[in-house]
């Protein structure tokens, strides 16, 4: 293996300095995306001789996955995308997985608009606008398994008699999908150690049944840490949140639940609990008092009841589960171990407590140094402040830096001698369907940057010509073709418009000549009444005079409905003419062109969004065993390894 950057090697051998009998944590999940990744740093340990244990935990007391979904599956687990249009607010984690280049970053709406793609104008002409959007937002190359039959059941709840089917099928499509993607003399032995991989996870559901879905993933993370080491893993325990986190009477002496003492103990619960509400003030997080009276920023997870937030009252304390639970007290809870004793004299053994996304990270560092890769846990910064507010309070909690580890992922392609079958919106990034490892990690950055160019351009580029003329440079004559219609419609279109021009202009003689004939009856009419007013006597020149009068009033009356007559006729024609056959396909061939260039469009649009976003994404956190799937040899993970950035994160 390649010497290690001095960088990582300084901060490795600056924390086995400081904490030489801490161990490392890695908490995740599931198995099957970036969490055995962190075997990367076990790597690193050993080869340079710093020792060390890790903790693998599966974060299992976290719910299995929420979805809003129309309908439900058969089997009661459904493999679905995640798009910016019915499955938008989906969140998968212990079911989710990634094909080789996939990753969980879904087109939006509001980018597509915001690159010029006039969506709903798009959608409106699709035969199911919702369909249309589905499609069109989905993130390339990612599935996440769901639970149709509630959105709060737990990992740790999940047998593998039920789930079984569904993570062969969630596994199928990962894997299958990374197949596609190999050269075809690489993909026997990538076909084998998925079937592999397959095969153990089917005998393992097989011969327990009623496991769970927590031992099977225990099971498997030391078998794919050894894929990606070559050999098991040393100095290494496997466990769950379930049994971290487990809250009895004989375990809530250790640090790790001095935070949850904070919020109980009188003399700090009040100032605890503002530095909580601070913390998360502004974000997607509830604050304490939104989840009711005396409510903690911790849930408990109890055996038949389910996971619910912990409420503390001066007589009560509460578990808002589905179904809630409520126990009344002699006097107020003031302290972890009196919450801890109460607890298990009600429940008994099992009941474990487990911190909100912000404060679950501080239990676990107070003892752990937490490992986490780049982009991972969006809520640490809220962790910081509100361990910066605690200690501002006089409330210290002791941590232990978290450990971050920075991933060349494509340039470490370097190494390796094989080449990538790309699909479409990579193909188009890169120039080519296939290219070589060493190709893809010199040029990737680039297509980057050509990808966000490319946006850019389209960004500004909003009339219909100029957007042919740019997709004929970019993706052929085809275009050429297509603005050649177009203009031949819009000749056709102007001939039209020539003509009826000439009607419009015989309409405005026509109206003006008829208002004209309108003012002169509204004189006459006026001139007739103060006639018939002023004389007092009727000879036969007064008579003579009003007939007179009359008879201009019958002859502008008819001549203003023979203008109208007139007008009518030339506005029957000009319908007739803008609406005939000619100018409607006329018309229709436009428009249907148009759409057809802002379909090109919004293909370019999400396609570059794909690559800028998923690619960079999945360089940080990219699945474990698309390493040795894709690289037998192991030079690819050697070469993650050697050029990988350890930096540590003080939450102080």
């Amino acid at each position: 293996m390649a010497d290690l950057p001095s960088r990582t090697l300084d901060v490795l051998r600056q924390l086995r300095a400081a904490y030489p009998r801490t161990p490392f944590l890695a908490l995740g999940q599931t198995i099957w995306w970036d969490e055995p990744m962190k075997a990367s740093l076990l790597a690193c340990l050993q080869q340079a001789g710093l020792g060390g244990a890790m903790v693998l935990g599966v974060h299992d007391t976290d719910y299995f996955a929420k979805a809003l979904l129309g309908g439900a599956s058969t089997t009661g687990f459904e493999l679905v995308p995640h798009n910016d249009g019915s499955t938008r607010d989906l969140w998968s984690a212990a079911g989710e997985i990634s094909r080789l280049f996939g990753a969980e970053c879904v087109p939006a709406r509001h980018d597509l608009l915001r690159h010029g793609v006039p969506l709903r104008r798009l959608a409106g002409r699709a035969e199911s606008p919702g369909a249309f959007v589905d499609e069109v937002t989905e993130a390339w190359g990612w599935r996440g398994l769901v639970y149709t039959g509630s959105r709060d059941v737990l990992v740790r709840d999940i047998r593998l008699k039920n789930v079984g089917p569904a993570l062969k099928q969630l596994l199928d499509y990962g894997f299958d999908g990374t197949l596609e993607c190999l050269p075809e003399e690489s993909r026997p032995a990538a076909r084998q150690l998925a079937e592999s991989l397959l095969a153990r996870c089917r005998e393992y559901c097989q011969s327990r049944p009623d496991a769970t879905l927590t031992e099977l993933y225990r099971y498997g993370y030391p078998i794919l840490f050894e894929l990606m080491l070559g050999h098991a893993p040393a100095n290494v325990t496997v466990t769950a949140t379930s049994e971290l986190l487990e809250f009895s009477p004989a375990r809530v002496g250790s640090p790790r639940w001095r935070l949850l003492d904070a919020f109980l103990r009188p003399g700090t619960r009040a100032a605890a609990r503002r530095a909580y509400n601070t913390a998360v003030a502004g974000s997607e997080m509830y604050t304490l008092d939104q989840f009711g009276l005396g409510a903690l920023p911790f849930d408990a997870v109890v055996p038949g009841v389910g996971r619910g937030t912990l409420r503390v009252t001066l007589r009560a304390v509460h578990i808002d589960a589905r179904k809630p639970v409520r126990i009344r007290t002699e006097k107020p809870i003031e302290s972890a171990e009196e919450l801890a004793a109460l607890l298990d004299r009600h429940f008994g053994p099992g009941v474990v407590v487990v911190g909100k996304a912000v404060t679950l990270v501080l239990m676990l560092a107070a003892e752990y140094m937490f490992v986490f890769n780049e982009e991972g846990s969006a809520y640490v910064c809220r962790t910081r402040r509100l361990n910066h507010l605690l200690r501002e309070a006089g409330i210290v909690v002791p941590v232990h830096p978290l450990l971050r580890l920075r991933y060349a992922t494509w340039d470490a392609l370097g190494a390796v001698d094989t080449s990538f079958s790309l699909p479409d919106h990579m193909a188009s990034a890169f120039g080519a369907p296939v290219v070589s490892a060493k190709r893809f990690a010199q040029g990737w950055r680039l297509a980057l940057d050509g990808q966000k160019a490319l946006m850019e351009k389209l960004k500004r580029t909003r009339k219909p010509r100029k957007l042919m003329t740019f997709l004929e440079a970019s993706e052929g004559a085809q275009w050429a073709e297509r603005l050649r219609e177009y203009d031949e419609a819009a000749r056709q279109l102007m001939d039209v418009s020539a003509v009826a021009e000439a009607v419009r202009a015989r309409l405005r003689a026509l109206h003006e000549r008829c208002r004209q004939v309108r003012r002169e009856l509204d004189t006459t009419q006026l001139l007739m009444g103060e006639h018939f007013r002023s004389t007092p006597l009727w000879t036969d020149d007064a008579i003579a005079a009003r007939n007179d009068y009359g008879a201009s009033i019958d002859r502008l009356i008819a001549d203003r409905n023979a203008l109208r007559a007139d007008i009518a006729k030339h506005r029957r024609a000009l319908m007739d003419l803008e609406r005939g056959p000619m100018p409607v396909a006329a018309r229709r061939a436009m428009r249907d062109i148009e759409d057809q260039a802002e379909l090109a469009r919004l293909r370019l649009v999400r396609g570059a969004l794909m690559v800028t976003r998923g690619l960079v994404h999945a360089q940080h956190r990219p699945a474990a065993w698309w390493f040795p799937m894709a690289d037998p040899s192991g030079r690819w993970f050697a070469a993650t390894v050697a050029s990988m950035d350890a930096y540590t994160e003080g939450l102080v």
